[in-house]
């Protein structure tokens, strides 16, 4: 890391997952801190600092996994997903500020109920993988809403939990289910604004509490 706060990036591979989705892996000189559940800035490819050469991206990945791993529509709706999109391995790019508090925490919490829309699953899949890898006490549960494929099904299925993937259309049900089932679990919602305020007012209509409630809408 520089003075500035920057980290050097170097593409490692980028992996079609379905449609324009890709999983690009950046490889770093440095290690990168983070916490399981984070995002970064991550910089449009020889670009400029600036508010339209950056976007918010949750690591998909885990530290011990090497390669920092971050899941992208890169449909070209815009020049930073132009620009990302034409990186090829071995190209470089840059990051800054790793923040966010869409973490497990500590305490840990027993229980634990993710609900992703879309590609909301990129940090969820981060926190999955640090509770099963270092075999955390914590119970999980997975829904993933999505309108085509489900990203990461094959990874995510053989890791255990209870595991359900759906339609937006039986999201309700499922959330009535489950806060009758474990009220006093602790949810992580992430998703687009729209999916997490929705979900959010869902589950403060079936009682659950703000303290129970972690949110990532990469805003």
């Amino acid at each position: 890391m520089t003075t500035s706060g920057f980290y050097a990036l170097t593409l490692v591979d980028k992996i079609r997952e379905y449609d324009e989705v890709f999983s690009l892996r950046f490889s770093s000189a440095e290690a990168i801190p983070f916490t399981p559940g984070q995002y970064v800035h991550l910089m449009a490819p020889a670009s400029p600092p600036g508010r339209e050469n950056v976007r918010h991206l949750s690591i998909a990945s885990v530290p011990e996994e090497g390669p920092l791993r971050f899941t992208v529509d890169l449909a070209p709706t815009s020049d930073y997903k132009k620009k990302l999109a034409a990186l090829e391995p071995g190209g470089t790019t840059h990051l800054f500020k790793v923040k966010g508090q869409f973490v497990l925490g500590d305490p840990l919490p027993p229980r634990v109920l993710f609900l992703a829309g879309g590609l909301g699953i990129t940090p969820i899949r981060s926190l999955i993988t640090q509770i099963t890898r270092h075999r955390l006490p914590v119970e999980w549960r997975l829904a993933h809403v999505a309108r085509t494929a489900f990203l990461y099904e094959d990874e995510l299925r053989p890791l255990g939990g209870v595991q359900e993937r759906l339609r937006h259309d039986g999201v309700e049900d499922l959330i009535g289910r489950w806060t009758r089932e474990v009220p006093e679990a602790r949810w992580y919602v992430a998703g687009s604004s729209q999916f997490v305020r929705g979900m959010a007012g869902l589950l403060a209509v079936k009682g659950v509490s703000d303290e129970n409630l972690r949110i990532e809408d990469f805003e």
